[in-house]
């Protein structure tokens, strides 16, 4: 930590690049008012990638690209002057808000004794039920010594150790975009990461994190088989607890959802990776789907109820960014499915106050007041939204229209409803209601296009299935298979129930510890030692 007459430390950004030309003038843009020197190096761009970073940066160094993302970091970091250095890749962003806050850290509190993780965020796509992030070491002090490993999955941790260097999360994160979504982009670094991971292991041998980097590219690639293969392979190899082993679960517990008759081995799985992290928050929140789809609804509530109040989350590991408010609405769900309304109504309320910023929690808290008919308290809970969501009002229109409709006023709820459509149409509370009243109103032809935009954003949703027959929708065309978000343990399962017999007692490991105290929400995460520090110019994440 800085003394008040200590001079200011200099902070460098770094970037490691290669025709990224469309990403590369953004990021620089985004950290230009806090950075003291700014180092791109290219690995053979063949676009405007160098030209942008000439006119932007402090230093350009061009050096060939041999099939090794460590040697391309080291290289750029031995280019850095500066007393800190902060690693972005192209097409990364940092608010101001984040930017400022991260500045005001390296001055006055930032130790050179310690490497700073920050969360890497990226955007929620399509039906996924929300975004993703991870945390990854980024910003680091300029100290000899400090180097990265790895053909691909480079990480510090090795330096870092053999240093004595502790590493500590900070709150400010780093935002992709919804690039990482792209298919084309996805399968050129799966092909990529495959290449380089399969020259670590002729070199070195295999390894739990080879291997688990062999399986994510193969499943990228629709390879479900030999994916399979190398994450059971990864499993058998990994140390009891790591974090290599729970990426390997996440990871074939993804692949097994892509083929309904894995359901059994699924379920199994699931078990048995509870066996090492028995309050992994992901996991618990996946067995809740498992033993809800097959009917246990009590072992569900146990599972959620676990998540909800004592899960944990691994930051290392890519994870949904709401799991802790997901966990809190599929615990209240579960509980409304065993009729216990009112203890579904405790668990919402509860998780508001703990999350007054929670738009999920918040909105699912005004749903199941619509459904028991508390008017007041839901036109109430909707001013506890955050003002700055883009869709307030037509929320509020479509909650006064549910409210409305709830005393069968119908043609004055059709209005409002009707006006929030026009403004939002992919508001579930807003279908589901409309639906109702268009219904009601004999208007059963805008009730089936209004029906349909409803089971293409929630096609298991129970109560649609009633409007499916009602209507004479095809019952078989009304779930859109394609539609349904694919499941893996980042994601609520919600799939066919199938034969398999559940020992309640198999369970045990999931229900709720007499000494385990509900962990608070950490503003700063403090990193294992075991960091994963998979980034590089082209994304190896």
């Amino acid at each position: 930590m800085g003394s008040p007459n200590a001079p200011r430390p200099r902070l460098s950004i770094a970037l490691i690049v290669r025709n990224v030309a469309d990403l590369l003038g953004p990021t620089l843009d985004s950290i230009r008012d806090i950075a003291d020197e700014i180092v791109v190096l290219d690995t053979g761009s063949t676009d405007e990638t160098a030209r942008i970073a000439y006119a932007r940066a402090t230093r350009l160094v061009r050096r060939s690209w041999d099939d090794d993302f460590s040697a391309a970091r080291n290289a750029c970091l031995a280019e850095s002057r500066a007393d800190w250095v902060l690693w972005l890749d192209a097409g990364e962003l940092i608010s101001a808000e984040d930017a400022a806050e991260l500045r005001r850290f390296v001055d006055q509190e930032a130790r050179a004794d310690q490497a700073y993780a920050m969360l890497i965020q990226i955007p929620r796509f399509g039906a996924n039920i929300a975004g993703e992030q991870i945390a990854r070491v980024r910003l680091i002090p300029r100290r000899e010594g400090i180097r990265f490993h790895g053909r691909v999955r480079e990480t510090m941790h090795h330096s870092l150790s053999e240093l004595g260097m502790t590493i500590v999360g900070l709150p400010c994160r780093i935002q992709r975009t919804e690039r990482e979504h792209d298919p084309q982009i996805k399968l050129r670094k799966a092909r990529r990461n495959i290449e380089l991971a399969d020259l670590t292991v002729k070199e070195q041998g295999p390894t739990p994190r080879m291997l688990n980097c062999i399986a994510d590219a193969l499943q990228v690639l629709g390879d479900n088989a030999q994916s399979l293969q190398f994450f059971r392979q990864a499993l058998q190899a990994s140390a009891p607890g790591s974090l290599d082993m729970l990426e390997a679960y996440y990871g074939l517990l993804a692949t097994l959802d892509n083929d309904p008759a894995n359901r059994p081995e699924q379920l199994a799985t699931c078990l048995k990776a509870l066996e090492f992290f028995p309050l992994d928050t992901q996991l618990l929140c996946a067995m809740g789907g498992y033993l809800q789809s097959q009917g246990r609804l009590d072992l569900a509530v146990r599972a959620y109820q676990t998540a909800h109040q004592y899960g944990q989350v691994q930051p290392e590991s890519w994870h949904l960014n709401e799991i802790r408010e997901i966990a809190t609405c599929c615990h209240a769900l579960a509980l409304q499915l065993q009729e216990n309304c009112e203890a579904a109504r405790s668990v919402l309320e509860a998780g508001a106050r703990e999350c007054r910023s929670s738009l999920r929690i918040h909105k699912h808290l005004i749903d199941l007041y619509l459904k028991l008919g508390l008017k007041t308290e839901a036109l109430s809970q909707v001013r506890e939204l955050p003002p700055s969501w883009r869709n307030l009002d037509a929320y509020r229109n479509a909650v006064r229209g549910a409210c409305l409709a709830h005393d069968r006023n119908w043609a004055t709820a059709r209005g409002y409803l009707e006006s929030s459509y026009q403004s939002d149409p992919r508001e579930p509370l807003c279908l589901r209601w409309l639906t109702m009243t268009l219904v009601a109103l004999g208007d059963h032809a805008s009730a089936r296009m209004i029906a349909t935009q409803w089971r293409s954003i929630e096609p298991m949703n129970q109560e649609l299935r009633g409007f499916v027959q009602l209507l004479n929708l095809d019952e078989h065309l009304a779930v859109d298979r394609s539609a349904i978000p694919s499941v893996d343990i980042r994601a609520i399962p919600q799939v066919e129930a199938t034969t398999v017999r559940l020992d309640p007692a198999a369970l045990e490991a999931t229900s709720t510890p007499a000494s385990v105290r509900s962990p608070p929400l950490r503003e700063r995460i403090r990193a294992r030692s075991s960091a994963n520090q998979a980034d590089s110019n082209r994304s190896t994440d």
